[in-house]
């Protein structure tokens, strides 16, 4: 039987840089492992039918706070039980694009919602699978701001006001403080390669890479 896999996700606010981290970060893993015990993977999505809800949670529609969480939850489930379970239960490295702490700083933080409510939810969501690293990408708002005015055409989330990112980028930093040992933050101002150089030497001890 494979050994368990390790599950390792990206978070920080909309254009923090986690995504390109994420993909440089693979890049740099192919070097050690095999590209068929990598996964790539992103939330809300990573299956048909998460990735029909994340369509409609990108929509710009106004929505309730709760309807957004049960949606989320419901991409989770399926996403965790098809996809990041039976990875994990092959010995594969999981690189995910965001999961369940965004869910706390974005749903508890920026929208309101209690935060035990989100934790029971998440709970069932999950099926009790944790992250065993967190790269969490820090940027000031401002910046992340700026470098979403030059992306162009945003989503929901990317269009919200300043004040909202501000609560979710406190957020972050919060649940940083809460779970130090797994949640790792890196300065998303600096250069990618010396984000990368940080990032890969946090993953090198989990997976006990040599060189790293």
């Amino acid at each position: 039987m494979a050994r368990w896999g390790k599950f390792i996700t990206f978070e920080g606010i909309d254009g923090s840089g986690k995504s390109t981290l994420l993909r440089n970060v693979y890049n740099a893993l192919r070097r050690y492992l095999p590209e068929d015990k990598l996964i790539v993977t992103h939330e809300p999505g990573g299956t048909p039918f998460a990735t029909l809800l994340r369509e409609a949670l990108a929509k710009k529609v106004d929505r309730e706070p709760m309807a957004e969480l049960f949606t989320l939850m419901a991409a989770r489930y399926d996403h965790t039980k098809r996809k990041i379970i039976p990875a994990l239960q092959d010995g594969k490295v999981i690189l995910c694009d965001r999961y369940s702490d965004s869910t706390f700083a974005y749903q508890v933080f920026g929208k309101g919602i209690e935060y035990y409510t989100v934790a029971r939810f998440n709970k069932v969501a999950t099926l009790g699978i944790k992250p065993k690293l967190t790269l969490l990408v820090d940027v000031p708002v401002d910046v992340a701001l700026r470098r979403l005015a030059e992306k162009g055409k945003l989503d929901h989330y990317e269009s919200l006001d300043r004040s909202f990112f501000e609560r979710v980028r406190y957020g972050y930093l919060a649940l940083a403080r809460r779970a130090k040992k797994r949640i790792k933050v890196l300065d998303g101002t600096k250069p990618p390669e010396e984000v990368l150089r940080e990032a890969m030497r946090y993953i090198g001890q989990i997976l006990e890479l040599p060189s790293l």
